[in-house]
């Protein structure tokens, strides 16, 4: 495929982190990489890489934990759908690959908005992603469409 040819995002896919760290990277796409501790080892040749770092919980609370556990926040929504927005208007990336440690839950949840943001396919009867996460996303959308909306109707005062 040409480097220069302009693409469409088609595809996003969620996985654990041994297979994205095994995988060669694939210049035509992107990845989100979500680790709870040390980055991941993912090999070069990605277009672009989006590291982030938070805990697969859904609740803050006391788990006896030797470290303290993070909670995905409204910063890593923004930072998701900021690159998630990049990376389509590139036109350079085809899919996003989004990883996390097990591939079942914060990965799901991610890869999900991303589908449903950019109308791409998701197996909809799966249901172990990370509902927090997931909200989330999805409420940082919202918030950010009501001051689009809200800045809009200013301007055409």
């Amino acid at each position: 495929m040409p480097l220069n040819r302009r693409m469409e995002l088609k595809n996003v896919v969620f996985t654990g982190r041994d297979q994205a760290e095994a995988s060669i990277g694939w210049p035509h796409w992107a990845v989100i990489s979500i680790t709870a501790e040390q980055p991941a080892d993912l090999k070069e040749g990605w277009h672009s890489i989006l590291s982030l770092e938070f805990d697969d919980i859904d609740v803050v609370g006391d788990f006896d934990a030797p470290k303290p556990y993070i909670l995905f926040n409204e910063s890593h929504a923004s930072r998701i759908i900021e690159f998630a927005k990049a990376v389509r208007d590139s036109h350079k990336v085809e899919g996003i690959l989004v990883h996390c440690q097990a591939g079942i839950s914060r990965s799901a949840a991610v890869a999900k908005w991303i589908a449903e943001k950019y109308q791409l396919p998701f197996a909809e009867s799966y249901s172990l992603y990370n509902k927090h996460v997931y909200r989330l996303l999805r409420e940082e959308m919202l918030r950010r469409h009501l001051v689009e909306s809200a800045q809009e109707e200013e301007g055409g005062k």
